[in-house]
């Protein structure tokens, strides 16, 4: 019961996974841009400005690689929710009964 309610959630958890990473990155950018950039040498003069860059930059650059990551995943979901909406069009509502297993006859 409870695999099968994962399995039907799966999209769903993969979706809220990828929007709390994408927003945790954008106040990780945000919190730790201003010591990365002194660490490097630099004195940023406005540093509001370079938070709000950093952030954005930061939830871009997530964005980008769980878009390769889990994209596949989402494509698979994808063409299989397709593949089943086409079985059910081109099955008729009263023949919808397990396929008859027989053996392979030569």
């Amino acid at each position: 019961m409870l695999t099968r309610l994962v399995v039907q959630l799966y999209a769903s958890i993969i979706e809220i996974s990828l929007w709390f990473a994408v927003m945790l990155s954008g106040v990780a950018g945000y919190h730790y841009s201003i010591p990365l950039i002194r660490a490097a040498g630099w004195t940023p003069k406005d540093e509001a400005t370079w938070r709000m860059l950093a952030a954005i930059a930061s939830v871009s650059a997530s964005f980008l690689v769980l878009a390769v990551l889990a994209g596949p995943f989402l494509v698979l979901l994808d063409i299989r929710k397709s593949m089943r909406a086409l079985e059910a069009r081109l099955v008729p509502l009263d023949t919808r009964q397990p396929a008859e297993h027989r053996e392979p006859v030569l």
